[in-house]
């Protein structure tokens, strides 16, 4: 036995109907086990009753694309027969394009920017001088060859197409109160920071990747880095005994040292009531002396300043790597990454770069 359900049909006057073709299930049983199909079938549906301001939008939009292709044809035709007097005519057709696309990239731009008041009102200044420069080299072109009329009249054209555009992308703007185009504008921030983010982070990465998998180049300058960190460390603790400021009566190299100016007598004070300092006498002027050397102890050596150690540069990765597989090519690439370990010690992804400078030993000792 053959089931197939029906869809009813709904009919209402004065309605649109189209007849569509569908898939309908079918099943059939047979013994107590079913079994279904798909089969076509046409059905009529009901249209939706048409929306002419979308149409309208469509037609104008239509209309503006002509006019542009125009405007843009009559704007390079114009220019090009201005500038091939000095210019390849090829070359002075092309440049005439660059008026018409001008402002009308200039009015996307406009449109994009439509939240942001001060950035679209840039846009909409840079495609008014546009379409000035575009309309004024047509009546030049029209002026040379004593056709100034029909020059104003071409000029027109951009004018036109401009001005239909800027009606078309009218009907989609939508006036944000202040609040909600601040709103609007700081998530944009917040996203564009993010994304901003995300790429430096991105390109960051990409070149941590190319250093790992480098060359010695970066081995060395990561050996360079390593060491001069360690050598900072070692020098932290004896930083302060640099720092310590020389004994005030230390004498200074270079400096006549004359004798000390005698001390200003001082009259005894009074037995009942203390009596106020007297002035200090006049220092005679004393002449300059030859200068004195720093005192040298009697005894024991010579105090010399303390000199950072030097610490060696070790071998890098590669080398260490290179020198072990020549000692014992059977060596296993756990226990030669434990070895390269307690050498330079743990770092990220150290198994992955000993197996990539353990491969490029294994070629070379082939090619050799």
């Amino acid at each position: 036995m053959t089931e197939t359900p029906e869809t009813p049909q709904h009919w209402q006057s004065g309605t649109r109907r189209k007849k569509v073709r569908i898939q309908r299930a079918e099943t059939t049983v047979i013994d107590g086990r079913p079994s279904t199909r798909m089969v076509p079938d046409e059905v009529w549906v009901t249209l939706p009753p048409r929306d002419w301001d979308e149409i309208i939008r469509r037609g104008v939009t239509a209309v503006a694309v002509g006019v542009t292709v125009l405007a843009a044809a009559g704007t390079t035709a114009s220019v090009g027969g201005l500038l091939s007097n000095m210019l390849h005519p090829g070359v002075a057709y092309a440049v005439g394009v660059v008026f018409t696309f001008s402002w009308l990239a200039c009015l996307g731009v406009e449109h994009i920017e439509r939240v942001d008041a001060g950035r679209a009102q840039r846009a909409r200044i840079g495609g008014w001088a546009a379409l000035i420069i575009s309309m004024g080299a047509v009546i030049t072109y029209g002026h040379t060859l004593d056709l100034l009329p029909a020059g104003v009249v071409g000029s027109c054209l951009d004018l036109l197409a401009k001005g239909l555009w800027f009606l078309v992308m009218g009907l989609d703007a939508v006036e944000l109160d202040a609040g909600v185009a601040h709103w609007v504008a700081e998530e944009e921030q917040h996203l564009a920071g993010r994304f901003l983010l995300g790429t430096r982070l991105a390109r960051l990465n990409r070149r941590a990747v190319q250093m790992r998998a480098g060359g010695p180049e970066f081995e060395a300058a990561e050996a360079i880095l390593a060491q001069a960190s360690g050598h900072q460390a070692q020098q932290l603790p004896a930083a302060g005994t640099y720092g310590q400021a020389a004994p005030v009566s230390a004498p200074v190299s270079g400096q006549p040292q004359g004798p000390a100016a005698p001390a200003a007598p001082v009259q005894p004070p009074a037995p009942t009531a203390p009596a106020a300092p007297a002035p200090a006498a006049p220092v005679p002027p004393v002449p300059p002396s030859a200068p004195t050397p720093p005192a040298v102890p009697t005894s024991g050596p010579t105090p010399q300043p303390p000199v950072p150690p030097v610490v060696p540069m070790g071998p890098s990765i590669r080398q260490t790597v290179t020198a072990t597989l020549d000692q014992d090519e059977t060596l296993s690439d756990e226990d030669l990454v434990a070895h390269v370990r307690s050498v330079h010690g743990d770092r990220p992804k150290l198994a992955e770069t000993v197996a990539t400078y353990r491969r490029k030993w294994a070629r070379a000792r082939r090619a050799s």
